[in-house]
């Protein structure tokens, strides 16, 4: 299991994890201006810097101002400082190691980045899909860093350094925004959490008519996707859960969306039909024909600009096949996202590669 080392004054002592610590805080044995470190990492932060231990904390005392030591504050450091000091010269690494607060790359050896975030857990392992049932990928050693694909419910899509991709729990990760300043967490937070800042509003849908007695019907569904992230999001999958009159599920369907959602924007979504051959007569379904692709509208339109017969193949709403004949509910909601690093952010990265 992953420890934290906390610091009280001169007295040191290491914890199993995040319950460890969360207990600790509520019993009052953990204060605001006592300092951790989290597992894997050569940083300090304060422990009402911990948005886990912040609430519990300040119901027990006020914490420290940021950029700010109190008396008690100062000497508590000045112990500290001391004992590096005799133990070695780690006085560097103790003091030099807490984080800016600008975004891009952290301090120290390795490059790590904030839009990273590294292992915690000894026996973390990469799986195939975002549950405990899914098949190995590859074992996890602790402290290896990760690059951030996806999020879905409680699992990060991620990627290794050596190109192996699949899904790890959150409770065995620790992205290393969490170690930023408070400024910094809040800018980064839509990166590792897309989910809290897009929705989906406005949803309603239609079966044509003419469809009835098919063994297969075309629902289309009408929605809008709202982001309130200064991110643009894309890789989207929506669930919609549909439902009889007495509210009993029916079916559940995944739709893959392509495109982006601007940044502090919102667009609706529509399907752009498979595109015909010259010369041929749209008839019956081509079954090797690619399938239509459901889009935002706000990326369409960027396609239109450069190929304006687009328009002709486009149509409102996004198309999906369901066995359902009739029902009186659906529900539609974002079961996977991932937002794009701004300009900024990239930039940092790659000059940091």
């Amino acid at each position: 299991m992953a420890q934290w080392l906390v610091t009280q004054g001169e007295h040191q002592f290491h914890v199993g994890g995040m319950s460890d610590l969360v207990r600790l805080a509520r019993s009052g044995e953990l204060r605001a201006g006592d300092m951790i470190q989290p597992p894997g990492t050569t940083d300090w932060l304060y422990v009402s810097e911990v948005p886990e231990l912040r609430a519990i904390v300040e119901q027990n005392e006020d914490a420290p101002k940021k950029g700010a030591l109190s008396l008690v504050g100062l000497a508590t450091v000045g112990g500290v400082l001391a004992l590096v000091v005799v133990a070695g010269g780690g006085l560097a690494v103790f003091m030099a190691s807490q984080l800016e607060t600008k975004v891009g790359p952290m301090i120290g050896e390795g490059g790590l980045q904030y839009s990273q975030m590294i292992v915690t857990d000894d026996d973390a392992t990469l799986v195939s899909e975002p549950a405990a049932t899914g098949a190995p990928v590859a074992e996890l050693d602790r402290e290896q860093p990760l690059e951030l694909l996806a999020k879905r419910g409680s699992y990060y899509r991620a990627r290794t350094a050596a190109g192996k991709e699949g899904w790890v729990g959150m409770d065995a990760v620790i992205p290393l925004y969490q170690l930023a300043s408070p400024e910094v967490r809040q800018e980064l937070d839509p990166l590792y959490n897309p989910d809290r800042y897009v929705e989906v509003a406005n949803a309603s849908w239609t079966q044509p008519q003419e469809q009835k007695g098919s063994d297969e019907l075309v629902t289309v569904f009408n929605f809008m996707i709202q982001n309130e992230s200064g991110y643009a999001v894309t890789d989207l999958v929506l669930q919609a859960v549909i439902k009889d009159a007495k509210g009993h599920e029916i079916e559940r369907i995944l739709l893959p969306l392509e495109g982006e959602v601007p940044p502090h924007g919102m667009t609706m979504v529509g399907t752009l039909a498979t595109e015909v051959p010259k010369g041929k007569r749209k008839a019956k379904a081509d079954p090797d024909a690619p399938p239509p692709k459901v889009l935002t509208e706000w990326t369409f339109m960027k396609m239109s600009e450069t190929d304006p017969d687009l328009q002709l193949r486009y149509s409102a709403g996004a198309e999906v096949k369901m066995s359902t004949p009739e029902f009186t509910n659906a529900l539609v909601s974002i079961y996977e996202l991932r937002a794009v690093p701004n300009e900024k952010i990239s930039g940092e990265i790659t000059r940091a590669q």
